[in-house]
């Protein structure tokens, strides 16, 4: 079957009529004229002219049709290779570098990681969290799991949002969710660190509590709210507001957004547009005024049913 396409190119690198004529003309000359060799006259064959022209239109196509396809390097894939499992005293399972305080995905599920993609060592869990609290509580390098466990950057992931940690033979994948020190963790910057913007296939609206897909962003409307979320800022909030925020987790007006990503990991977040509120790791935000509006727009046309008491 004809590729139309592989035609059309070739077509561009064809002669024109006056350069064929040329050739012809050329080719015809050349299978009568005699060529001095060792002081006798002889006649060029066509037949031994012909495999060489053969051989130059082939170059010829090879560097002049253009290139009809591109391949590209398909995205490094994470797969979970064996699930978390709550810690025996309820204690969440973080760790501590560089000033930030991570929390291991899916409550210290091992994923299938390749040492080829982890491009840099960062250093050692010394200390543990569980035997002294107030002691290594805020100390870098300091873990409630994996205790002992080597960090390594990810290729591909900034640091200041995801790192890998080797531990007995696995590896795991720990996730930034707030600072040290108690200084805000600017939303902007942690969207930019997670490159969630170029990262993101789908965003998922779910219920609060993430039992139900109420709807999926894709395309243009993904886009919008991958915008406007890193508009928001770190909230103070008094002892009223935190009421209203759970009195609208109850009453459905929270919603989980899990952002479904390329190497098949995702990111999860919470946003409560009526109350302008944005939860993101450990952290709540603001969006401003001139933003609110925006936010509760995208949201209108999602109802959720309310949760369940008890």
């Amino acid at each position: 079957m004809r590729d139309d396409r592989f035609i059309r190119a070739y077509q561009r690198v064809s002669p024109s009529p006056e350069a064929r004529k040329a050739m012809l003309a050329h080719v015809l000359a050349s299978r009568e004229a005699p060529v001095q060799t060792g002081g006798k006259r002889r006649a060029v064959s066509f037949g031994r002219l012909l495999p060489a022209a053969c051989t130059a239109a082939v170059l010829l196509c090879m560097f002049t049709v253009p290139q009809l396809f591109t391949v590209e390097e398909a995205p490094v894939v994470i797969q979970q290779v064996a699930p978390g499992a709550d810690s025996p005293n309820g204690m969440r399972k973080t760790m501590n570098y560089n000033g930030l305080r991570y929390v291991f995905l899916e409550n210290g599920a091992a994923y299938d990681l390749d040492p080829s993609v982890l491009s840099q060592t960062l250093g050692t869990l010394n200390y543990d969290i569980q035997q002294a609290p107030e002691t290594y509580g805020f100390a870098d390098c300091a873990a409630s799991f994996a205790v002992g466990g080597t960090v390594y950057q990810i290729d591909g992931y900034d640091p200041a949002f995801r790192l890998a940690v080797e531990w007995e033979g696995q590896y795991y994948i720990a996730q930034c969710v707030d600072t040290l020190d108690g200084s805000p963790l600017e939303l902007s910057r942690y969207f930019d660190a997670a490159n969630l913007r170029n990262r993101t296939k789908e965003i998922q609206i779910c219920d609060h509590a993430g039992r139900n897909v109420l709807c999926t962003f894709t395309a243009d409307d993904a886009a919008e709210l991958l915008s406007l979320l890193p508009r928001a800022v770190p909230a103070e909030l008094t002892n009223e507001e935190y009421q209203e925020i759970a009195r609208a987790q109850r009453s459905g007006g929270s919603y989980q957004l899990v952002f479904r990503m390329e190497d098949s990991t995702s990111y999860t977040m919470y946003v409560i547009p009526s109350l302008s509120v944005v939860s993101a790791g450990d952290n709540y935000y603001h969006m401003p005024d001139e933003y609110a509006q925006q936010l509760q727009d995208m949201f209108s046309g999602i109802p959720q049913a309310l949760l369940p008491m008890g």
